[in-house]
Parts: structure tokens; C-alpha cells; sequence
């Protein structure tokens, strides 16, 4: 008996001290400056590879310009395209021997893969100067990943066309007969960030309000990018399922309104410094720019960080209808994604139209007869 208990203690010590060694470190704050870690970046290759989630491929542009004005000796190579195809283009990567086509940073909007993935230890852990500034749904406690910016999808509208008095904030306003001809809608199910928005939009007012909807015929298109465009250009009037600037561009008339009553749409784009990548100096370097004063300042809509206002006198997400950790929520639910997405392609018809990333942004789409 007395051997036997031996024999347990022995093995509860020896489990311990494995399980311990197996528990994820959290990684030191970092405290160098952002001339240091250039300094790092320079001397490690000064080279950077960035895929970011989008669907226009000028889409990062605002900010990576400033970028490589702010860093000018780091050759920074990027693309855009929708989320889902950089995941897989990672997926692929990762597993080719040379690991030569893994990025150094992956910065999307399908949330749901930073969780698989860090599950599968292939993000770096990391925690750029500032971390705990930053709103805590909207970073891994162990570094593995984090939110750069919060983007709202709501209301849109162009006031030449439509008269800001008169602008649809709340759903039951898209259902306006004096609106028809003048909405521009996204396939909800080619985008998850607007299906999540129709899946809002059934949970309040029921699938009676989505056949009211789509019953009203407005222009359907893919891509969140084309209703802002089309909408700037003074092609069509208002929608709900894109973003735009909180301060309206100079001699823009699009403005974006956020609603009276109902939920919109916010997440925080997130980027992850992947285990494989080659350039790791160059991506500390910039997940700490991007999260500074000198970016967070600078953004067109929520700031990831506690202390950075929002612009043009909005406050922060906190004080709005809107909730990113349950956009997040709704991404790991992919059996009702899929579920639903399916239905609503029932309802609203097969997408057409050629891919976001392929349209002709200086032609109006034309809505279906």
C-alpha cells in the first residue's frame, strides 16, 4: 500500500511539472520604441509581408501608406482579398517545407481562424507596447492576436440624393416606397459581416421583414466596397451594408449615420504575426505602429485602444447599440452560418456579378429588372 501511494505522489509530481512546461507563457509587454523595433526590423532584412482582409484591392492603402511614409527602409509587399482566400493561402503555406509562402502578418476579418488557429499553437505570442490600453474583447490574453481597428457597417447615404432629414437609419425605413431605385444592397450570404447583420435583422423583426426586404428590389452586388463607391459617385442613395468615414471626406456628400433604435454591425479587424513567418522583427514593428497614438489617432472610425477617442465627437463603441464580441460570437457558430447563409440565398436568389475584387468600380451596377 505504501508503495502504491508512492507510486501516485510520484506520478502527480511528475504530471505537474510537465503539464506546467506545457502551459503557454504569456509573453512580456513590449517596451522598446517604435524607432528601436525599426531599427530591429532594418538589421533582421527590412522586409514585410502583409495579407489583409478586404474587397477592393486599394483598400489598405489609407494606412499602409502611412506606413511606409512613417518607415521608408522597409520593403513592405501586401495584398487584399477576401478573407477566407488569405486563411486558405495560409493553410497552404504552412504546410509547403519551405514554409516561403507564409506572410508575416495576417490581418482578417474571419475571426473565427485566429481561434483555430491559435488552438493549433500557429500564431506567434506576442504583446505589442500599449496592449493593455486595448479593449479586452478584442485581444488573446496570451498574444496570439489582436484588434488594430474597429469598423462599423451601418448607414450610408449620399445627402444630393437623399435629404439627411429624410435618410433611412432604421430598418423599417429601408421599406420606403420613396426609397425605391435608390438602396444598394450586399448579397448577405457572399459576406459573413452582412449575413451576421440580416441574421439581426430576422432575430428582431422575423423573416416577414426580410421578404418585405428584398421585395423592394434593391440593387444586389458583391462586395461591402461597391455601396460606398456607387453611393459617393451619386449612383444610388443609401445602404446599410457598407462603411464609411466618421468625418465625411472634403467634398464628399456621403455621410454615415449610425441608427436611432436598431443594432448595427462592429468588429475589430484583427492581424496575427504567424509561428513560420520570416520577417517577425518587421511585424512587431508593425502591430506596435498601428497601435500607437500616432495610427490610433488617425483612424476613421472606433480605435482599438481605451484611451483614443473616436473621431468627430462619437464616443466609443460602448456607448452604441453595437457589440464586436458578439460578431465574434457569431463567426465560431459555422453551423448556423452555413445554416442560415443558405437560407438567406433562398430568399434573396443566387449572387451574380462578377467577384469584388474583379468589378469595374467606375461602372454602376445595374439592378436586376
Amino acid at each position: 500500500m505504501k508503495q502504491f501511494i508512492t507510486s501516485i505522489i510520484a506520478f502527480v509530481v511528475m504530471s505537474t511539472a510537465v503539464f506546467s512546461q506545457s502551459v503557454t507563457k504569456y509573453a512580456e509587454i513590449e517596451t522598446k520604441s517604435l524607432e528601436e523595433l525599426y531599427a530591429d526590423a532594418i538589421k533582421d532584412g527590412g522586409e514585410l509581408v502583409i495579407r489583409a482582409g478586404g474587397d477592393k484591392d486599394d483598400q489598405a492603402d489609407y494606412y499602409l501608406d502611412m506606413f511606409k511614409k512613417r518607415f521608408p527602409k522597409i520593403k513592405l509587399t501586401h495584398s487584399v482579398d477576401l478573407s477566407f482566400y488569405h486563411a486558405s493561402r495560409y493553410d497552404n503555406a504552412r504546410k509547403e517545407d519551405s514554409k516561403a509562402n507564409v506572410p508575416d502578418i495576417i490581418q482578417l476579418q474571419t475571426l473565427h481562424d485566429f481561434d483555430y488557429y491559435t488552438e493549433r499553437d500557429l500564431l506567434e505570442s506576442y504583446r505589442p507596447k500599449n496592449w493593455e490600453k486595448i479593449y479586452p474583447d478584442y485581444k488573446d490574453p496570451h498574444g496570439h492576436w489582436v484588434g488594430l481597428f474597429g469598423v462599423a457597417f451601418t448607414n450610408v447615404f449620399n445627402n444630393k440624393i437623399i435629404d439627411k432629414d429624410k435618410a433611412p437609419r432604421d430598418a423599417l425605413d429601408y421599406l420606403d416606397p420613396a426609397l425605391k431605385g435608390k438602396v444598394i444592397l450586399v448579397y448577405p450570404h457572399t459576406d459573413d459581416a452582412v449575413l451576421y447583420q440580416f441574421w439581426n435583422l430576422k432575430e428582431k423583426y422575423g423573416w416577414e421583414y426580410l421578404e418585405k426586404l428584398v421585395a423592394t428590389n434593391p440593387t444586389w452586388v458583391r462586395g461591402t466596397s461597391m455601396p460606398y463607391v456607387a453611393i459617393n459617385n451619386g449612383w444610388y442613395g443609401a445602404s446599410f451594408t457598407t462603411s464609411w468615414a466618421f468625418v465625411p471626406w472634403k467634398g464628399s456628400d456621403t455621410r454615415l449615420v449610425l441608427p436611432k433604435e436598431d443594432y448595427f454591425l462592429t468588429w475589430f479587424q484583427v492581424a496575427a504575426i504567424p509561428t513560420d513567418a520570416k520577417n517577425k522583427a518587421a511585424a512587431k514593428l508593425y502591430l506596435n505602429w498601428m497601435l500607437s497614438d500616432e495610427f490610433q489617432g488617425k483612424w476613421l472610425q472606433f480605435p482599438a485602444r481605451m484611451d483614443i477617442e473616436s473621431p468627430g465627437g462619437y464616443k466609443s463603441h460602448l456607448h452604441y447599440n453595437t457589440s464586436p464580441a458578439d460578431f465574434h460570437r457569431f463567426m465560431l457558430k459555422r453551423d448556423l452560418v452555413e445554416r442560415f447563409r443558405l437560407q438567406i440565398e433562398q430568399l434573396v436568389g443566387p449572387y451574380e456579378g462578377p467577384a469584388p475584387l474583379e468589378m469595374d468600380y467606375t461602372e454602376k451596377p445595374e439592378r436586376k429588372n
